[in-house]
């Protein structure tokens, strides 16, 4: 059955599947590892004494409300093939799932928490995996026609 599924499709399209299911299993995990996260800014006459507090601790699932939308969309994108063949997916698609993965990694503190940490990865591996798509289009538009 995984032969069946793994059968026929190229190097960028897995590596968007395994994209999506890392950031899938993410945010199961800890995105902020605490309640005290926050970081520093500017305030009257450039002085450092403002901070904005997150105040939020959780799971990706807690701090990403748009990651069940999200991540549904994208498995459908890419595991129907009359979505994933499409012309404009095939054109754009593919950036904009990079995007959408990241989109489902803000906020996270990635080198305190396991599950930016692992969001993180996704989203690298979701831009290779477009750069793979983008430099495999490139090619067959610029192979010779028989």
């Amino acid at each position: 059955m995984i032969n069946e599924f793994l059968r026929d499709k190229p190097l960028d399209h897995l590596a968007m599947l395994v994209a999506v299911a890392l950031v899938t299993v993410s945010q199961f995990f800890d995105y902020f590892d605490d309640a005290t996260t926050g970081f520093a800014t500017f305030g009257e006459n450039y002085s450092m004494d403002v901070y904005l507090w997150f105040g939020r601790s959780g799971s990706g699932w807690f701090l990403h409300p748009q990651a069940y939308v999200i991540l549904v969309v994208l498995a459908f994108a890419f595991l129907r093939s009359d979505i994933y063949e499409h012309r404009l997916m095939q054109k754009f698609g593919w950036w904009l799932a990079a995007f959408l993965i990241l989109v489902c990694t803000m906020p996270g503190a990635p080198l305190r928490a396991e599950g930016a940490g692992m969001g993180g990865i996704a989203f690298l591996i979701a831009l290779a995996a477009a750069v793979l798509h983008q430099v495999a289009r490139l090619r067959a538009r610029a192979a010779p026609k028989a």
